[in-house]
């Protein structure tokens, strides 16, 4: 992380009464930095930003009224565009809700841009109404914080663009202090922030590489694909993973699980094979690409008892892990050129398909399973769709179960710090308006953000699919536990929620031959058999004992 800093300048006119004023230099600044979207949750305090942003012209400004599921709209609509988006809160607690979008784009590189508004310095600690220090708040997770007052301006020149920041603006009342007409502003053309480098030591990553294929012996080598960003990066990926031969895990967000030029090397019986790799199959070595896996095997290389050598490489600042080799580079030119020789094992890639063959039969048999459904689901999504993928049992699933038939190369998910919060906002953010949009998430992530489906009605999207796996609690602790108290069970269904926000509703246990898109958004109720959810997982544990 990069130190927080308070830089700050004086307006020359400042005044403690030019409330309007001094919050339109600060929208005019952060639109010299790029910022063409601010999504804001209006209350008394930031009204000069509120009234400020009614009279720009140029720019737009998308109302919410929960900060925390705003705040994760911001980011979806950062990461959509590749630009900084600014989320604007009035004073108090509502400050405080913006921290775990701040997390999650803290781990995903996303510039996100907090500007909350504040009562007087003169009042902090003192229990004044909604005069929290609002200060440190988001210190781990920022590159720098503005502490602003009295018509001081940020100064934004150390700002990598791959991590939030923090402009507190201190106003004091009145706080509709003057009169001004609209007027135009003109965001300036910002450099997308995708696959930019912010590298924590200077290190030749290519150098580093090569070493350690280097030093594989044959049949040794396994290599991990997590979340790609760019074109470019996978292109460079995939000519890498056809050059080694090694075998490959693709997961959904990459980009590259579909692609039928790399299905010579690809590991499709799921993750459970990269466990029997490095312990029947002589896998000593790991290469990651990318963004951190959801595999389980990489939590299982924490484990000193596992003699597996590591190499990440990776745009972001996060090994992943608290061992082995790390290189936070940009991967298109680190890959480029690089030598390389053929590593294939053969014998896992043999049992790999033969087990894949054999998962795919017990697909046939359980079509009720959960599994099953999101293979079903995964046929009848148009492969051109925004695809999103909530966190917990979903992207596991899809990474599990998905066709392979069709591509589904644009496959998003929050995999920063793999939370089950704010995702309908972030996905509502990442829509596009001429495709489909299509969102799959848990019964409990969708009760975690019962708020999202406020930002579809601000933002111009094309048909909107919101998909609840409704199993009656958080299975994917089933597993683990065999406790219901971590399950969090319940009998709600999702049929008022559509209705509340009127949207459509539809509740399936199995996919139709056919389906309808509706210009209006819908809520899909996807409900597995449990015993037959139960049968699928235990058929496929026992292909690799």
């Amino acid at each position: 992380m990069v130190g927080v800093g308070v830089k700050t300048r004086l307006c020359p006119e400042s005044s403690q009464n030019m409330n309007l004023s001094w919050s339109r230099k600060i929208i005019e600044s952060l639109c010299e930095q790029g910022v063409e979207e601010f999504v804001f949750c209006a209350g008394a305090r930031n009204s000069p930003l509120i009234v400020t942003l009614d009279r720009a012209r140029g720019i737009k400004a998308y109302s919410f009224f929960e900060e925390r599921s705003a705040a994760f709209f911001a980011l979806g609509l950062a990461r959509c565009h590749g630009k900084p988006v600014a989320i604007i809160t009035t004073s108090g607690t509502a400050v405080a809700e913006l921290l775990p979008a701040t997390i999650e784009a803290f781990h995903t590189g996303v510039p996100l841009v907090l500007v909350t508004a504040d009562r007087p310095k003169r009042l902090r600690g003192t229990g004044a109404p909604q005069a929290i220090d609002q200060t440190g708040l988001f210190t781990k997770f920022i590159d720098a914080e503005f502490d602003l007052e009295n018509g001081q301006m940020p100064s934004f020149g150390s700002w990598t663009r791959r991590a939030p920041i923090h402009v507190n603006v201190c106003f004091d009342e009145p706080l509709i202090d003057e009169k001004f007409e609209p007027f135009p502003l003109t965001p300036v053309k910002a450099p997308h922030f995708a696959g930019l480098a912010r590298p924590l030591k200077k290190t030749d990553a290519r150098q580093s590489l090569e070493a350690f294929l280097k030093d594989s012996s044959e049949g040794s080598l396994m290599v991990l694909v997590g979340t790609l960003e760019t074109d470019a990066e996978r292109a460079a990926v995939s000519k890498l993973v056809r050059d080694l031969r090694a075998p490959t895990y693709f997961e959904a967000t990459s980009g590259l699980r579909e692609d039928k030029s790399l299905a010579e090397v690809a590991l499709r019986s799921g993750d459970k094979v990269l466990q029997l790799a490095l312990k029947a199959y002589g896998i000593k070595r790991v290469l990651r690409l990318g963004g951190v896996p959801t595999a389980r095997v990489w939590r299982d290389l924490e484990d000193p008892k596992v003699s597996v050598e590591t190499f990440s490489l990776s745009p972001l600042p996060f090994a992943g892990l608290s061992r082995g080799q790390f290189a936070c580079a940009n991967l298109v030119e680190t890959l480029e050129g690089l030598s390389v020789r053929e590593n294939p094992s053969a014998s896992l890639l043999d049992f790999d398909q033969t087990t894949s063959a054999k998962l795919e039969q017990i697909l046939r048999d359980l079509p009720t399973s959960e599994p099953s459904l999101v293979r079903a689901l995964s046929k009848k999504i148009p492969s051109n769709a925004l695809t999103y993928i909530g966190n917990s049992l979903p992207i596991r699933e899809w990474d599990l179960a998905a066709t392979y038939n069709d591509g589904h190369h644009c496959v998003e998910a929050n995999r920063g710090v793999n939370g089950i919060d704010g995702q309908v906002s972030t996905f509502i953010g990442l829509t596009r308006d001429q495709a489909e949009n299509w969102c799959v998430i848990g019964d409990l992530t969708a009760l975690y953000d019962l708020a999202g489906p406020w930002a579809a009605m601000h933002k111009k999207t094309g048909p909107l699919h919101v998909v609840v796996i409704n199993n009656g609690g958080g299975k994917i602790f089933h597993r683990i536990f065999n406790n219901p108290l971590f399950e969090n069970r319940h009998s709600f269904d999702f049929s008022n929620w559509a209705a509340q926000w009127r949207w459509s509703y539809v509740r399936w246990t199995t996919i139709p031959q056919s389906l309808e898109v509706s210009s209006k958004p819908v809520v899909i109720e996807l409900v597995p058999d449990n015993e037959a959810t139960h049968e699928f997982w235990n058929r496929y544990d026992a292909l690799f004992n």
